[in-house]
């Protein structure tokens, strides 16, 4: 008989669970309390340590302990670093809070990244350093992407997330959109299914309502506006943002008592003070739930963000430098330490992959921030990079004591960090007592292969070859100041260019009005028209200018530059041929520089 109760009430556990998604009552409203903190926009890291960090901390802990239902959801490993190392005692307290399920570690990542510009290593990379993180510290590990303020997101991210071992992701921002993508709407339902490139699917918020959402001492389980998106969503079931952006702090008093009031209230919303992840985990597996509809493609912005990938240009040049050279470093370092024993400089490595993927953030890397903010991500980017370089340097350099440098010139060791064998040119400086009169490569089949001198300068030599080398692969150049050169089809004037493959011709005004595809005996180029560098004006966007750029900009015809034009031939070697075309437009300087190679992977920079 008690073998039987138990058996009972196992099977009543099991029911429950397999209903725990759908409402109690009428309907069911999962309210996720955040307090959006901007790493850097119009303020810069500085103020953010000082002053933003400390005040989401004591804010919280004062609601934490004066409201027993509330829960307060927070993302950004960065930050939570920076609490444990500028202000360790709350640090203590806060441990406690996030073990006691009264503080949720939301959103994965090291900080809350824009999900289009970085790359996939480097969104991967993001994920694992917050979740190693948080394991460490919390011994937690939290299950979704959390992005309510992001400026669109790409493909990649549902497999991303899923590979990662996340299963969920919400925002708001799409509601930022201008016009509808969908029919009507703006977004392709409120929650459902996002499936990736692969075929990888989580689940999805696509409209988690304005994160500063706020309540004035109501009882919200009789709220119209969370029972109007109840009903407009599968199971009745809604997931609605509340709290405050965008430098951190907390919900307002009055929103967390709403939400207590709301918890016990007699209205027909089951109001749940959630964890930005707990509804995601409630629905799972996602198999068992036909009734969430799917969505499989991109959900970009089509105003608001688009100006970001052309903002703070250098930042984004830094930034995917770093991406390069983080791998490039690693790889070497794990055959460094295969071939040679060497020690795997792993702390080197994590902390500069920490010190500029935070520089991700959505108002850093996209170029929206203030130029101060700039002065810290400048630093911290080119420090990494530094620190890369280092690395790369020591382990290739470990290799390079194993293997046969024996040559009858100057050895150069080229390495290759790609998966696939790679074609092109390499730059490399050496040391000679003079400047060489000619320069000889020999590649490590003894063939010459095209090489020239760029500069000499204080006893080094800046020289550049074409080079071939096998995937995660090293080969010896033998670098000569004697001999003949291999023989190039390159040829340059005052306005022409060409190699085996192409023949470009500019006009005065440093416009590409020809361009030959002399494989295929094709001009690439329409009759009349030219590839020319223009400027389009009048951005009418004055609220969000480093953010937008209007489409009747871009449908407009652009304004050709073409004051105080001068071309010159920038290089004339067997290797590489350059024309440098440099132009004015008010007080602007553009400096181009178009250039062709012989002896590279098809040829072209």
């Amino acid at each position: 008989m008690k073998n039987n109760k138990l058996l009972k009430t196992a099977l009543l556990s099991f029911a429950f669970c397999a209903v725990s998604a759908f409402p109690q009552k009428g309907y069911k409203a999962y309210v996720v309390s955040n307090a959006h903190f901007d790493t850097q926009w119009n303020w810069d890291v500085q103020t953010s340590i000082n002053q933003y960090v400390r005040n989401t901390l004591d804010q919280n802990f004062f609601l934490i302990e004066t409201y027993p239902d509330y829960v307060f959801n927070f993302e950004g490993g960065i930050k939570y670093k920076w609490m444990k190392e500028y202000y360790p005692e709350k640090f203590k307290k806060l441990k406690e809070y996030i073990h006691q399920g009264r503080w949720h570690v939301t959103g994965s990542s090291w900080d809350a990244t824009d999900s289009n510009i970085p790359s996939p290593e480097s969104f991967f990379r993001n994920i694992l350093l917050g979740q190693e993180f948080y394991k460490k510290e919390f011994g937690v590990q939290p299950k979704d992407i959390f992005l309510p303020d992001c400026f669109g997101f790409g493909y990649t991210l549902p497999t991303i997330a899923s590979h990662a071992g996340l299963i969920g992701f919400s925002t708001q921002k799409l509601q930022w959109r201008n016009k509808p993508f969908y029919g009507n709407a703006k977004i392709p339902f409120n929650i459902g299914l996002w499936k990736g490139l692969d075929g990888s699917e989580i689940m999805a918020v696509m409209d988690g309502q304005n994160y500063t959402r706020s309540w004035n001492n109501e009882d919200i389980s009789n709220n119209k506006e969370i029972r109007n998106l109840a009903q407009n969503c599968i199971n009745k079931t809604a997931f609605k943002y509340y709290g405050t952006g965008d430098r951190g702090g907390s919900p307002t008093i009055q929103s967390v008592m709403s939400v207590e009031k709301g918890i016990k209230g007699t209205g027909d919303i089951e109001i749940i003070s959630a964890a930005s992840d707990q509804m995601f985990k409630d629905y799972l597996p996602f198999k068992n739930h036909p009734e969430l509809p799917t969505f499989d493609g991109e959900l970009l912005m089509d105003v608001h963000g688009t100006g970001c990938y052309t903002s703070q240009a250098a930042m984004k040049r830094f930034n995917r430098r770093n991406e390069q050279l983080a791998v490039a470093s690693e790889k070497a370092s794990v055959v460094a330490n295969y071939l040679t024993g060497a020690a795997y400089p792993s702390d080197e490595i994590d902390e500069s992959w920490k010190r500029f993927v935070w520089h991700q953030f959505h108002d850093d890397l996209t170029g929206t921030s203030i130029p101060k903010a700039y002065t810290f991500s400048w630093n911290d980017e080119l420090i990494s990079q530094s620190c890369f370089a280092d690395v790369l340097t020591s382990s290739v350099g470990r290799v390079a004591n194993e293997m046969n440098t024996n040559t009858k010139g100057i050895p150069v060791i080229v390495y290759n960090p790609l998966s696939t064998i790679h074609k092109g040119i390499v730059r490399a400086e050496i040391s000679l007592p003079k400047a060489p009169k000619d320069i000889c490569v020999v590649a490590p089949n003894g063939e010459k292969v095209n090489a020239q001198l760029v500069t000499y300068k204080n006893g080094m030599a800046d020289i550049a070859f074409c080079a071939e080398v096998a995937p995660i692969g090293y080969a010896v150049y033998d670098i000569r100041t004697s001999g003949s050169n291999a023989k190039s089809q390159l040829k340059v004037s005052t306005n022409t260019l060409e190699n085996r493959i192409y023949k470009l011709t500019l006009n005065k005004t440093g416009d590409i009005v020809s361009l030959i595809d002399k494989r295929n005996n094709k001009e690439l180029v329409e009759s009349g028209k030219a590839f020319r560098l223009a400027l389009f004006e009048k951005n009418e966007s004055y609220e969000w200018p480093a953010w937008e750029i209007r489409k009747k900009t871009i449908d407009a015809t652009p304004v050709s530059i073409t004051d105080n034009v001068s071309i010159s031939i920038s290089e004339n070697g067997p290797a590489c041929a350059s024309l440098c075309v440099k132009r004015q437009y008010g007080k602007s300087i553009f400096t181009q520089y178009i250039r062709m190679t012989d002896g590279a992977a098809d040829d072209r920079y």
